[in-house]
Order: C-alpha cells, then structure tokens, then sequence
C-alpha cells in the first residue's frame, strides 16, 4: 500500500507543476516580458543538461583539453548547428565527430 501511496504522490508532484500554470493562465493574456522569457527556458535547461556531461565528462572537474571527445564532439556539433540548423544533422555531425575523436584519441 505505501508504494502504491508513493507513486501517487510522486504523480501528484510531477502533475501539478505542469498543469496548475495551465488552468491559472488559460484565459489570460501573458505580459510580453514573461512570454519572453518563457521562450528561453527550452534552451537554458538543455544548456544545463549538456553542459557539464560535455565540459566535465568523468566528473572530476573541467576538462578543457583536446583528450576530451565529449568536448570536441560539442564543439563540432555546436559549430554545425550555427552552419546548417538542422536538428538531425546536426546530431549526426556531433555524434560522429565524437565516436572519431575518441577513436583517434584512444
């Protein structure tokens, strides 16, 4: 009964959040500034999300070094990103660009 009661609640808390900004703003206009800001919320929490998988692989600090396959297949995703904007390229590149470094780099 009680992990019955835990997966209820642990619903309840992943639910809530996401639909209670629903019902409270569903027939209101949102101010321009939280609209704007509410655009860059998908990039930031991606950012958040790569970010230190690529800057600090194994977890014991920044690596910032050309041993870094992570960091190389970042660097050559990012830069075909800005070049072709196209999400499954892009994907692609990075992850090819990855596999070959470390690859090469052992």
């Amino acid at each position: 009964m009680s992990t019955a009661l835990l997966i209820l609640g642990m619903g309840l808390c992943s639910f809530l959040p996401r639909y209670l900004p629903l019902a409270v703003f569903a027939d209101r206009e949102m101010p321009s500034l939280v609209q704007t800001l509410l655009r860059y919320t998908p990039p930031a929490v991606l950012a958040a999300l790569v970010f230190p998988a690529v800057l600090a692989p194994s977890g014991r600090g920044v690596e910032l070094t050309l041993s870094n396959p992570y960091l190389i297949g970042g660097v050559v995703a990012f830069v075909a990103g800005l070049i072709s904007k196209r999400f499954l390229l892009v994907t692609a590149i990075g992850i090819a660009a990855f596999y070959l470094s470390r690859a090469l780099l052992g």
